[in-house]
């Protein structure tokens, strides 16, 4: 079903359940590895399905709901359905369930999960007189405009109706109320007006999702957090509805995306947290990739390269180079980023990417989208095999903490960043952008490369590079 589901020759899938078998049956790893490859493969030659490696780079098989779960993530989808149950059934409402863990720890596989199943099978809704009122509707919403495409792929493929997935202001706007609501990326909702509606009727996103939900399901991750249009610090309201004693949170811990061994991950993790001494030489692992480069030319060329042996590779950046949605620059065709001897297209640019857009492709699995560097808003929440980082001028090296650090005067991310006293170099505005090199740091599969434009800091990462 997860395969069927991500290939791209099939349009709808009408079997609504996987196989049920749990995560150990006899020989699965047999089946898993030799007999349904071989398979698979067979049916590929005879063109009636794709390739495994075009199956297995879809954003619908990275986020299909019928991915075999951990235990931990069973114990998770089966503590949120009893609070779902228990808030339907006695007739109670605005119960708020946060998802929270580090990218990449399989929140938005739980998600999709949880959002068809509850679609397939609804709860019962019952009354205060404990008779049946209806069964229970359900709506998945998402700011995120690239993980918004994946779910209504989904939706689609799974004939599950046009109403059910949506982005955040529309569905604020209707003002219907569901049952279940579910939120991908929470982290992402708005805090603030920033002139979208009558100032009369604006309500912060979540205080406006909550009064429209009798159980609320949020993702959530601080680390993610990149922006003041994000922050609940200073709005008590806000904060209690994500950190509240009345919201049941259930953590996940265990590491999905990253194919590397336990050192790896942590080293990963502690470079894109800023640790005091995260740089130094990532620990040596046979499945996971880690190089710097002090060659532009050469960081472009590893990309591309790892794109036609794997696919689904590309290069991403710190917003450090002038970029706008709604005008073009005066002296160039396409907002542009300059690093080293390479100039390209931001994400979003190229004509045959737009025109992939606009068929619901999200970015990264657009073929011409090799050809532009990314950004958190378009990566965030997705995987990639292999991502070359771009770190911009505004990442530099701290001596003393001998870790990565910000400047935000050399951000060009200022609808992020509030200015105080003539600079954007504040604690918050410095938070707000380690979170986004975080999240271009832990996008790889398989392996990462970094190209960094301070040439201190290049000089500082090139001595980390592990001689093959």
């Amino acid at each position: 079903m997860n395969y069927l589901l991500g290939d791209k020759k099939f349009k709808k899938i009408y079997n609504s359940r996987n196989n049920g078998l749990s995560l150990d049956f006899y020989e699965r790893e047999a089946y898993r590895t030799g007999v349904f490859p071989e398979i698979w493969e067979r049916l590929h030659q005879q063109n009636i399905v794709s390739s495994l490696r075009d199956v297995r780079n879809s954003a619908l098989f990275a986020n299909s709901p019928f991915k075999s779960l951990s235990q931990k993530q069973e114990q998770a989808k089966n503590e949120i359905g009893l609070v779902i149950a228990e808030t339907l059934i006695n007739g109670s409402s605005n119960k708020i369930i946060k998802i929270q863990g580090l990218a990449g720890s399989g929140k938005t596989v739980l998600m999709s999960q949880l959002f068809y199943d509850i679609w397939r099978d609804p709860y019962t809704v019952l009354n205060d007189n404990g008779r049946t009122k209806h069964q229970s509707k359900i709506a998945l919403l998402v700011r995120h405009e690239q993980q918004l495409r994946t779910y209504e792929q989904i939706a689609k493929k799974l004939d599950m109706g046009t109403n059910v997935v949506s982005d955040i202001p529309s569905f604020i706007r209707k003002k219907e109320k569901v049952d279940v609501l579910l939120v991908d990326e929470a982290h992402l909702l708005w805090s603030g007006n920033y002139g979208r509606v009558n100032k009369n009727e604006w309500k912060p996103d979540l205080i406006a999702l909550h009064e429209l939900a009798k159980t609320l399901v949020l993702i959530y991750d601080p680390k993610q957090v990149t922006s003041a249009r994000n922050k609940i610090d200073d709005n008590e309201e806000l904060f209690q509805l994500i950190n509240g004693f009345d919201t049941r949170t259930i953590y996940l811990e265990e590491q999905w995306r990253i194919h590397a061994s336990p050192e790896m991950r942590q080293w990963i993790q502690e470079l894109a947290h800023f640790e005091k001494n995260s740089l130094i030489k990532p620990p040596k692992d046979e499945d996971y990739d880690v190089e710097f480069f002090d060659n532009s030319r050469e960081f472009k060329a590893a990309i591309e390269t790892k794109n036609k042996q794997n696919g689904l590779s590309r290069m991403v950046a710190t917003y450090d180079w002038q970029y706008s949605q709604s005008s073009r620059p005066e002296d160039d065709k396409y907002w542009m980023v300059n690093f080293g001897t390479e100039v390209m297209p931001w994400n979003l640019e190229l004509p045959q990417v737009k025109e992939a857009q606009n068929k619901q492709i999200p970015w990264q699995e657009i073929n011409e989208s090799i050809g532009e560097v990314g950004s958190d808003f378009t990566v965030q929440g997705i995987d990639l095999n292999y991502v070359g980082v771009i770190l911009g001028p505004s990442v530099i090296w701290n001596k003393h903490t001998n870790s990565l650090d910000i400047d935000p005067d050399y951000s060009c991310d200022h609808l992020k960043m509030r200015k105080q006293n003539g600079t954007y170099n504040t604690i918050e505005n410095k938070a707000f952008l380690k979170n986004v090199v975080n999240v271009l740091l832990t996008r790889g599969v398989h392996g990462t490369y970094i190209y960094a434009v301070n040439k201190e800091l290049r000089q500082r990462l090139m001595l980390l590079n592990r001689r093959k």
